[in-house]
């Protein structure tokens, strides 16, 4: 069982850099950006997933496609929220916490 879930793991897309909530606005929904993975494969996705802060495990979960930055109609108040990467496989990154930023950060230019 470990070696298959880290096996799946390897095979899974980096989890996203750079995740942050930008709190330019603040309202009833939630604007989220990141910047890809280092070596993302083509066609890698993304899924914003969210929790109440009472629940360990996730609990919801939008597929945005391959978008790095999308509003979610969901308060930040109340819940953690998280962006992961999918492969084509459907294998998922762990997901990576996002961090309050006050404006949009143009992602990091490639080397």
């Amino acid at each position: 069982m470990n070696a298959a879930t880290l096996a799946t793991l390897a095979s899974a897309p980096g989890t996203p850099k750079n995740a942050r909530i930008v709190t330019q606005v603040l309202d009833n929904t939630t604007t989220l950006a990141w910047d890809a993975p280092a070596g993302a494969p083509a066609g890698t996705t993304y899924q914003i997933v969210w929790r109440d802060t009472s629940v360990p495990d996730w609990q919801f979960y939008d597929s945005v496609g391959t978008v790095t930055q999308v509003t979610v109609p969901v308060s930040p108040d109340n819940v953690i929220f998280g962006i992961r990467s999918v492969n084509q496989a459907g294998q998922r990154s762990p997901a990576a916490f996002p961090f309050p930023a006050r404006f949009h950060i143009p992602p990091l230019p490639k080397k």
